[in-house]
């Protein structure tokens, strides 16, 4: 939560070393890490951040994290049980459902940042206090390929299903 290790020369464990990227910036929720090229997206206690490999061994941590023009969102984010958030990458964007509100006992809100204007282009929520993002995932094969929204009651939901971008 409070730095980032890089592990390195993991074919033999007996010669593996650990070596610290920065104790600047952590990751607060596992399911947040997602790598999109050569950078490591993740949810941190200052936002969203990226983490670039220079090369091949050397990952250098982003100096300001890439939520910072969301900030006012991020601070909502519920600090209690935001280490259940969850992200994943599709179609040059960045989709992470994080627990919205001081009160949120669960994921209610998905954050979508687009790659391609280099911008946070929505916060989706939905009118349902129980309705929530348990997982994201990526799955279908062909026009039914996209992120699905997985709730605890068992449903699954295609995000950005519907042209006038109101989903069902």
């Amino acid at each position: 939560r409070n730095s980032i290790h890089l592990v390195s020369g993991t074919s033999n464990l007996s010669t593996a070393k650990v070596s610290l990227v920065t104790d600047e910036v952590g990751c607060v929720a596992r399911d947040s890490i997602v790598q999109v090229g050569n950078t490591m997206l993740f949810l941190s206690d200052n936002g969203v951040y990226g983490a670039s490999f220079q090369d091949l061994y050397n990952l250098r941590g982003n100096e300001i994290p890439l939520s910072e023009s969301i900030d006012t969102t991020i601070r909502d984010i519920n600090k209690n049980i935001w280490d259940k958030s969850c992200a994943v990458y599709f179609d040059n964007k960045y989709y992470i459902a994080v627990p919205l509100g001081a009160n949120s006992s669960r994921n209610n809100a998905v954050l979508v940042y687009n790659f391609i204007n280099k911008q946070w282009e929505s916060i989706d929520t939905v009118g349902n206090d129980s309705f929530d993002f348990e997982n994201l995932i990526v799955a279908g094969n062909g026009e039914n390929r996209g992120v699905y929204a997985v709730n605890s009651f068992g449903g699954v939901h295609k995000l950005e299903s519907r042209v006038d971008g109101v989903d069902r």
